[in-house]
């Protein structure tokens, strides 16, 4: 049929949107053919358990979520998983508390964040499965220690800041 510059009547359009419209349905509850109700149940109310500790706390979300998340999907998809949790969480935050936004550390610790959320991305694509379990699991188990020893020194104390942020006043005390 040549191309007369006209919209065609035959539904055309239609009919591609609505292929294409079921080609994401039938992607999405592709991700979900592995999984039974029961354990999209134990990972809805892990999320619920997951998000009032972590607007109790602060944070705790990523570290709840991987206990039931490795075991139903493996461990090469829960990293993805939880930034894209992460994403959603944050941004509602930064929404929320939008007028309270200091702009200038904002920028100074995006100044470090992007690139070396880049290249944590970059290296996580070369680990395999194993690899990946190997990593959160190290993580985990180094959290509680490397805690203990944070909250030890002062938070307020000036050896653990960066030269960059010195000349900003340090963060109040939380006791």
């Amino acid at each position: 049929m040549p191309n007369t510059g006209k919209p065609r009547k035959d539904g055309f359009k239609t009919a591609v949107a609505a292929i294409t419209l079921d080609l994401m349905v039938e992607s999405l509850f592709s991700g979900f053919a592995d999984i039974s109700l029961p354990e999209l149940i134990l990972i809805g109310a892990m999320a619920l358990v997951a998000s009032v500790v972590g607007g109790v706390a602060g944070y705790g979300t990523g570290a709840l979520m991987p206990l039931v998340l490795v075991p139903i999907v493996g461990a090469e998809p829960v990293v993805p998983i939880l930034s894209l949790s992460a994403l959603f969480t944050n941004s509602s935050r930064t929404a929320a508390f939008l007028p309270l936004v200091d702009w200038r550390r904002a920028a100074i610790v995006l100044v470090a964040a992007v690139p070396t959320c880049a290249l944590g991305a970059w290296g996580y694509t070369l680990l395999t499965g194993r690899g990946a379990a190997l990593v959160i699991g190290a993580m985990l188990i180094a959290s509680v220690p490397l805690r203990r020893l944070m909250r030890r020194a002062s938070p307020t104390s000036r050896r653990w800041r960066h030269p960059i942020s010195r000349p900003l006043p340090a963060p109040p005390s939380r006791r």
